[in-house]
């Protein structure tokens, strides 16, 4: 069988998720998330920088947007170019009390269509709906 190693975090691989056909999102300890192209390896297309280490992150194919989980209880969203959209809380009093571990797309789901779930034992589900401007 034929391999590929992708080069470019300094820190171990935590997560890694396919964006469509042709793109690969990698997150990692080194507190960055690395979009990478499969046709092209060389260099990553984005390079997104983190606040804290990147725990499993999640692609969603409808709104072409990632979400990344962090340490610090934040999610954090971004479009496949690497541009910041939001970040999940927006206030303390609601999210996660302890460190974010997972996210999840439920891309069909007309009331929650993004859930994570952290250390505070807590799922939560979010609706997300960005407009993004063209």
């Amino acid at each position: 069988m034929p391999v590929t190693v992708f080069q470019g975090h300094n820190q171990p691989v935590t997560t890694a998720a396919f964006a469509g056909n042709e793109k690969v999102v990698s997150g990692s300890d080194d507190r960055t998330v690395k979009v990478l192209d499969l046709k092209n390896m060389r260099s990553p297309i984005a390079t997104i920088r983190t606040d804290s280490s990147v725990n499993r992150l999640c692609f969603s194919q409808s709104q072409n947007m990632i979400a990344i989980p962090h340490d610090n209880r934040h999610i954090r969203l971004f479009d496949i170019n690497g541009n910041r959209i939001g970040r999940l809380p927006r206030s303390s009093r609601t999210g996660h009390s302890k460190m974010v571990c997972s996210v999840a797309w439920a891309e069909d789901n007309p009331v929650c269509n993004l859930f994570s779930c952290g250390f505070d034992r807590q799922v939560l589900g979010w609706s997300i709906n960005v407009q993004i401007k063209e």
